[in-house]
């Protein structure tokens, strides 16, 4: 489920002003944020190919960004975009820092990419002690077929976690 609809299912929405999109690659994230009035700001390795409208975009990496980052954002959303960094367990408690609320999703080791040695797969208990009980607003495992980025099927295997720290 995209995060803005996630968000907005949980009640989650309301209220926020500020969003930063990890990964975001052409602003598919991003984009409806900015369609509800928020500002957001978007970070990514690459150039997007394309204008990201209304949105203030840095071409750095996660890892990069949150060495030198000082904002804190009401939104952080991250999909898909740890299992491609080193070390994701790290990163998410380092961007957690900066987060109201985190969205953000991990492969899982039943993923179909699960040979590959450029992502790094995690368990939900790998996952689950880094944040206190109550601020897990979501949690849901995905197991299904679908198409990456690039147009090509593949099974995925999917944690996706919604971390409220307002609470």
């Amino acid at each position: 489920m995209p995060p803005i609809k996630l968000l907005t299912k949980l009640g989650l929405l309301e209220g926020n002003k500020t969003v930063l999109d990890i990964g975001t690659k052409d602003g598919r994230v991003a984009i409806p944020f900015t369609e509800l009035g928020l500002t957001v700001d978007a970070i990514d390795i690459r150039d997007p190919e394309h204008t990201l409208p209304n949105i203030s975009f840095t071409k750095v990496s996660v890892e990069d960004f949150v060495e030198t980052n000082t904002k804190r954002f009401d939104i952080v959303t991250a999909r898909h975009i740890l299992p491609f960094t080193s070390n994701p367990l790290g990163l998410i408690e380092k961007i957690n820092t900066i987060a109201g609320v985190f969205v953000f999703s991990c492969f899982g080791p039943e993923d179909d990419w699960k040979d590959r040695d450029d992502i790094v797969f995690l368990d939900k208990q790998e996952i689950h002690p880094l944040f206190p009980a109550k601020h897990i607003r979501h949690y849901s495992e995905t197991f299904e077929y679908g198409s990456t980025y690039a147009g090509v099927m593949k099974f995925w295997h999917i944690h996706t976690f919604v971390i409220d720290n307002r609470t």
